[in-house]
């Protein structure tokens, strides 16, 4: 007998934009289906400290959300 693994694509996104109320900083938002989900309480000063922090809002997320199931 062969058993298959069924892949279900996580359908929350992460997105990093530019702070619109601190120029020169970053914030990061989780969102599913275009609504907000879980957005970054502080903005940060780089890209990459938004995207790592927001990286790890998803993972917690999708944990949630595996677990829902």
């Amino acid at each position: 007998m062969l058993n298959m693994i069924t892949f279900t694509p996580n359908p929350h996104t992460l997105r990093i934009t530019p702070s619109s109320t601190e120029p020169g900083r970053f914030d990061w938002a989780i969102t599913r289906d275009g609504v907000v989900v879980r957005q970054s309480v502080r903005s940060f000063a780089s890209q990459g400290a938004s995207e790592a922090n927001g990286d790890a809002a998803l993972r917690d997320v999708t944990f949630q959300w595996r677990g829902a199931r």
